[in-house]
């Protein structure tokens, strides 16, 4: 008896399966797109991103000095001593800048 329940519950999740897959016109999902951030856009949010870091990682430190930033994309930390920090993604004229603490991403190298 237990089997013949789970036999026809799966049977009737495989046929609710295909319905619901016809009615969709054959696709998965409607689904959306994501917008991905490009060029300035995806450079200042990881500037941001390491500039948090950078200030969470002062905390435990004591200093922005010898902080090491991994998992960022064309990330260099250019200056950091004991008050502050210059990070820098990119290079020659597609370079940008975070001077901070409390910096906004600017245009150019440190």
């Amino acid at each position: 008896m237990g089997r013949a329940a789970v036999t026809v519950l799966a049977l009737a999740a495989l046929v609710a399966s295909g319905w619901a897959f016809v009615k969709n016109g054959g696709q998965l999902h409607k689904g959306g797109k994501v917008a991905l951030l490009e060029g300035v856009a995806a450079m200042d949010v990881e500037l941001e991103a390491a500039a948090n870091q950078m200030l969470q990682a002062k905390v435990a430190a004591g200093s922005f000095q010898g902080i090491e930033l991994h998992g960022f994309h064309n990330l260099t930390v250019a200056r950091a001593d004991d008050y502050g920090y210059c990070l820098q993604v990119g290079y020659g004229n597609a370079a940008r800048h975070l001077a901070g603490p409390g910096g906004l991403p600017t245009p150019g190298a440190c």
